[in-house]
């Protein structure tokens, strides 16, 4: 594999250990809750925001069948992406390319919901 594949994996914990860094460093303390009704009202915010991040892949408003079917066409065009690149390493045919858009397609598929995991521990 390309070695700018390879680091590329690593950009979003860069990215984090960055502004941990900033945030220890530079940024002002952060709130903390006092009572367990803050507590609440912040983790309701936490959702709130993790729904809208969630309902961010509607471009525009229409039908909920047709919603449901885009949404249903990602993991599909993954799947398609995704077997592409090994039916070409199983064959000896593969390319750079192939490589460098199979590892974007994994990133988007379990990169970002794993960092999501690795910062909740």
């Amino acid at each position: 594999m390309d070695p700018i594949t390879i680091l590329s994996a690593f950009a979003p914990v860069v990215m984090d250990l960055g502004k941990s860094l900033i945030n220890k460093f530079v940024a002002p303390d952060q709130f903390k809750p006092a009572t367990i009704e803050q507590y609440a009202q912040m983790k309701q915010i936490d959702l709130e925001f993790f729904k809208v991040l969630n309902d961010a892949g509607s471009g525009t408003p229409s039908y909920p069948w047709v919603e449901a079917v885009t949404r249903l066409m990602r993991p599909m065009i993954g799947l398609i992406v995704l077997a592409t690149w090994a039916y070409m390493h199983l064959n000896g045919i593969a390319t750079v390319e192939v490589d460098n858009f199979a590892s974007a397609v994994g990133f988007y598929l379990f990169g970002e919901r794993s960092l999501f995991y690795i910062k909740k521990k």
